[in-house]
């Protein structure tokens, strides 16, 4: 990664491969759960350290990683949370019940596609979760969950079906 800007100077354009310099020179102004536009910039033993809308230094820790990111890669993300020392945790989901309500929508249009039936379910394989879904099954199994109180679907061990 580099910084390219204008130098005044020497009335050229330049770059520098310096880039902690060009960044965090402004406090953070996010809200958490605030959508933010994200370089990936660094592998760590952590995660990733990721450039935020150009401005800022975060953080997306090993754990909340549940897609394959690469070094210069461009995503989109979220502000997980803004530390007292001002740093600043990214995750690439939705936090909380928003992610829920909006998983569930994905799972109810694959149902309508599939006429009434997914062959998955909350006993499925992680990885198949994942595949499928693009998300952990700790929050597949929250959307199903909130799917099923609704009384909008039946779930077995290797399927759900629509009955709403």
């Amino acid at each position: 990664m580099i910084y390219v800007y204008y130098d005044y100077d020497s009335d050229r354009i330049a770059a520098s491969a310096k880039i902690d310099k060009y960044l965090d020179n402004l406090p953070p102004e996010y809200k958490e759960g605030e959508f933010v536009n994200l370089k990936i910039a660094q592998k760590t033993d952590l995660g990733y350290k990721a450039i935020i809308n150009d401005l800022h230094w975060g953080m997306i820790y090993n754990n909340e990683i549940f897609t394959d990111i690469k070094l210069g890669m461009a995503v989109t993300g979220y502000i997980k949370k803004i530390r007292e020392d001002e740093k600043i945790d990214l995750s690439l989901q939705r936090a909380g019940h928003e992610k829920i309500y909006d998983l569930s929508d994905i799972i109810l249009m694959k149902l309508r596609d599939n006429k009434g039936v997914l062959n998955i379910s909350d006993k499925s394989p992680a990885e198949e979760i994942y595949t499928e879904f693009g998300v952990s099954k700790k929050n597949f199994k929250k959307a199903v969950g909130n799917l099923y109180k609704k009384r909008l679907i039946k779930i077995s061990d290797n399927m759900i079906e629509y009955i709403g």
